[in-house]
């Protein structure tokens, strides 16, 4: 059996009577108690990463089985079963992505070398600053900002819970941002995507929705490092990722600015998203509330035809052969948004 989702700490915090035995000295720990007498009475409290009523929701024959008696709860089938066959124990967790993301876990998962990608992400991941679901962890609380601007006084965004995850108070910033962080003024919650197909799903009162690969690597003024950490973002290229917007305020992004070096001399250029495919790679904006929500594009108004289709909007960037860029359900109207387009402006295409 996998032990890898238990956590002692957690399961000593829901179990009063074994942090007893184990003060008592009568256990050595919370985990001796699971494994011989917690699980064959049901107990399920041994994570934030693993939710009961989660897991039988959303595995409908193992709650049969629960019933008729052949396990004695979700978690039993999970340690047994579960975990290796790639279910999804918990919000906090998306097995199917984080192996899309990180193609060496994948590849360490396909070898027999680890059981899962959570056992992953719980010994190692987490502390490398991997997502463990499209919510992008480092975004909320790892990545650093210049206060004032311009200063190299960097400050990380949301330290706090950073330290209460570090203090086990949370499972992880995640955890945070389900509980009280999508509730606050904390600038909101990015999302992103893989370098294949995803499906993005935002919530919160504010949030960031990119399709396209997120990674972490140097903060950049320009192209001086300021000694920081960023995320930077792939370009979509084949790409066909749906987005789905929250009832908050949603920010679809679909393009970006880079600094790029010719020496002597630093220049600008606009980065569309799914350029490359003509209408094969674009990004299906969902659940978009006009007034509301706001979209982000590459370079300027002129450089976009704003064609509908259907329920939809379609975006393309113009030229000799029209790209499909993204397309936005239920609007059919340029007019119906144009107050809520945002354009990096002014620079060339690279």
């Amino acid at each position: 059996m996998n032990f890898s989702v238990f956590n002692e700490s957690f399961y000593l915090a829901h179990n009063p009577d074994v942090q007893a035995a184990v003060n008592a000295r009568i256990l050595s720990s919370g985990l001796e108690h699971f494994q011989k007498f917690g699980l064959a009475e049901g107990r399920v409290s041994v994570s934030p990463f693993y939710d009961e009523q989660f897991y039988l929701r959303k595995n409908s024959d193992v709650a049969t089985a629960v019933a008729s008696g052949n396990f004695h709860s979700g978690l039993q089938h999970f340690i047994l079963a579960g975990e290796t066959e790639g279910r999804r124990a918990s919000l906090l967790f998306d097995e199917q992505f984080y192996l899309r993301k990180n193609p060496d876990v994948a590849a360490a998962v396909t070898s027999g070398n680890l059981s899962s990608g959570l056992t992953h992400y719980l010994q190692f991941g987490q502390s490398e600053n991997r997502s463990g679901t499209s919510f992008n962890e480092f975004a909320y609380s790892g990545i650093t900002r210049e206060i004032p601007p311009n200063s190299y006084n960097l400050e990380k965004v949301n330290p706090d819970v950073e330290a209460a995850v570090q203090a086990g108070l949370f499972g992880s910033t995640l955890e945070h941002y389900i509980k009280f962080g999508q509730f606050e003024d904390r600038g909101g919650g990015t999302f992103n995507g893989t370098t294949g197909n995803d499906t993005v799903v935002a919530f919160g009162q504010i949030d960031t929705l990119y399709g396209v690969d997120a990674y972490i690597g140097p903060e950049l003024r320009g192209t001086t490092p300021t000694g920081g950490q960023a995320l930077h973002l792939g370009f979509g290229v084949n790409e066909a990722d749906v987005l789905f917007g929250g009832n908050g305020e949603d920010t679809f992004v679909l393009g970006q600015t880079l600094a790029t070096v010719f020496y002597p001399d630093i220049h600008s250029y606009s980065v569309p998203f799914y350029r490359g495919n003509g209408d094969a790679d674009y990004a299906w904006i969902r659940n978009y509330e006009i007034g509301k929500d706001e979209i982000v594009l590459a370079g300027g108004s002129w450089n976009y035809d704003f064609v509908q289709s259907g329920d939809s909007l379609n975006i393309f960037l113009n030229g000799e052969n029209p790209d499909l860029i993204a397309k936005v359900e239920g609007v059919i109207s340029v007019n119906e948004i144009q107050y809520k387009l945002q354009f990096t402006r002014g620079e060339p295409f690279l």
